[in-house]
């Protein structure tokens, strides 16, 4: 069971006591509540307060391969792309979707070497501040 919407790190532990699968850290009422917390902001709270072992899903406003890398970062183990698919598609039709791949990898990989990143598992050390 993957269980979406959740931002609070108690929810979150509530959860994996329950026995979830896979919690998805998003907001679901973004557009109509601008006051909640930023998702990539609880993003790293919510895996402190899993551990490793839990699978996260994270989502929101991600639209580069920027935001993907800093998504990985903080703790997720999956992105989701869901509106930048939705204008692939409806620019380009089935082609849409291998091109948008084609734009995020290349991001991503442009990214990484001006960071000095080899793989996905060093980002944190690379991309986000310490101290």
């Amino acid at each position: 069971m993957i269980v979406k919407g959740v931002l609070r790190s108690e929810d979150a532990q509530k959860m994996v006591a329950e026995g979830v699968d896979c919690i998805w850290v998003s907001n679901h009422s973004g557009r109509q509540f601008e006051a909640g917390p930023a998702v990539i902001d609880q993003l790293p709270i919510i895996r402190e307060a899993v551990g490793t072992d839990m699978p996260l899903i994270y989502d929101s406003g991600v639209a580069w391969g920027l935001d993907i890398m800093r998504a990985l970062a903080k703790g997720a183990d999956f992105v989701m792309v869901g509106r930048a698919f939705q204008y692939a598609v409806a620019a380009f039709g089935a082609r849409g979707v291998d091109h948008l791949v084609h734009i995020l990898k290349a991001d991503i990989e442009a990214n990484m070497s001006q960071l000095g990143a080899e793989n996905l598992d060093n980002l944190a050390e690379h991309l986000l501040k310490s101290g």
